[in-house]
């Protein structure tokens, strides 16, 4: 692949130049290639190798990575046009079409190409990681090993459709916790950075006794009304250390990874997004028949959280070691009897992605009534919790008001 400047008359009779990528190293083969819709070139140069690395990487860097829901529709629609007749560069450039992102019909009609100058579509796609993810390039290699490209396709984008509903359902799950936390802490910084400052100058005025509860929730006020900003700014700073650190650092990843997984109601979310993740990953790519080692490693590398992702280290350590599959995840300990009782029956009987489909949708099912259920499992919790600070902050305020009254009342 290079990178050549053209200039070139087209048949409209318009004069257009620019840079372009195409699939060949030589002048005369760009030069065939521009002047294929009959347009008159005028001149083409192939960029120096300094220019055509820097503009590689530039082209990576501003390449937006197409939605999984994006690159389950593609895969889809390029199977069924495979079932109906039409060849393979065909139904990759028509399922382009009704693609909208930029760039990404420029990207297919390079990748066919290179198809059309002998490559095969695993080969290219390598190239182009933001449009096939690694679990799918294996799964097109599969498929053109096997001559089975439409139902390795389909399989694909089955599987990214179930990948993305993973996903989606343990943001939503996650979603509510966050929302009830953060309508929490800005209540309260509304009640003592606006409400208690306003009943403090009715205190001074009137020079009432205070309860040590309303002392305390007075200095907590007046902290407050004099770091609020500092405090906002070191916690602003602190939050962007933090997710500095976690997609910088394998080590701070880990630690916030097996703190979450301790977290009540979250620990649960994690874990069953983590196992579908995992046994749906498994499922498809040993269906495809690749190796189980194999497939451990991509699953290792696909895995976004360092506990599961170390537990699967150690699980690839007990296969190179001889042990049994279920053996294997048995020790690793993170993954639940349920899993390894599946993996075991589906090693015996010679049904494993069988057993790793059903573990999987078990786990997606869970998501699922989680997401419908998480608003009743949180809400008594957040009743309380709130009702007692609420009512220790009332009480701590309102109680010198009404001795102020009572004591005013005695007096008439």
């Amino acid at each position: 692949m290079g990178y050549f400047r053209y200039k070139i008359i087209e048949t409209t009779g318009k004069v257009s130049s620019g840079i372009t990528s195409l699939p060949y190293e030589d002048e005369i083969s760009a030069s065939y290639h521009l002047e294929r819709d009959n347009g008159t070139l005028i001149y083409v140069r192939k960029m120096g190798g300094i220019s055509s690395f820097l503009l590689r990487k530039l082209n990576l860097l501003t390449r937006k990575k197409l939605s999984r829901t994006m690159q389950a529709e593609y895969m889809g629609n390029i199977a069924m046009m495979l079932r109906s007749g039409i060849t393979l560069t065909t139904a990759m450039y028509e399922a382009a079409l009704g693609v909208q992102m930029p760039g990404f019909e420029s990207d297919i009609n390079d990748m066919i190409l290179r198809i059309e100058g002998g490559a095969s579509l695993s080969e290219v796609a390598e190239r182009y990681s933001y449009i096939f993810p690694k679990t799918i390039i294996h799964l097109i290699r599969m498929g053109e090993e096997t001559g089975r490209m439409d139902q390795m396709l389909l399989d694909a984008a089955e599987h990214l459709k179930r990948i993305e509903a993973i996903i989606s359902d343990t943001k939503q799950a996650l979603l509510y916790p966050s929302f009830v936390l953060f309508t929490m802490i800005a209540g309260f910084l509304f009640w003592f950075y606006y409400v208690v400052p306003k009943i403090i100058s009715l205190f001074e005025e009137m020079d009432v006794s205070l309860p040590v509860v309303t002392i305390i929730l007075l200095k907590i006020s007046a902290f407050l009304q004099n770091n609020i900003f500092f405090l906002i700014v070191v916690t602003a700073l602190a939050i962007g250390v933090l997710v500095f650190a976690y997609r910088g650092n394998r080590h701070t990843r880990t630690v916030i990874d097996a703190l979450i997984l301790k977290l009540p109601v979250v620990r649960t979310i994690i874990s069953a997004s983590n196992l579908a993740f995992i046994t749906e990953y498994f499922s498809v790519l040993l269906h495809a028949g690749i190796d189980i080692v194999k497939i451990l490693h991509i699953l290792k590398d696909a895995v976004r959280n360092e506990i599961y992702r170390k537990k699967l280290g150690d699980v690839i350590q007990g296969l190179e070691r001889s042990d049994t599959i279920a053996n294997a995840f048995k020790h690793a300990v993170v993954f639940p009897p349920f899993v390894v009782r599946m993996i075991n029956i589906g090693e015996l009987s010679g049904t494993l992605d069988e057993q790793l489909d059903n573990v999987a949708t078990h786990y997606r099912n869970r998501l699922t009534l989680l997401v419908a259920t998480i608003g009743k499992m949180i809400e008594p919790v957040v009743l309380i919790i709130a009702g007692v600070l609420f009512a220790i902050i009332v009480g701590g305020l309102f109680l010198p008001i009404y001795d102020l009254v009572s004591q005013v009342s005695g007096r008439y």
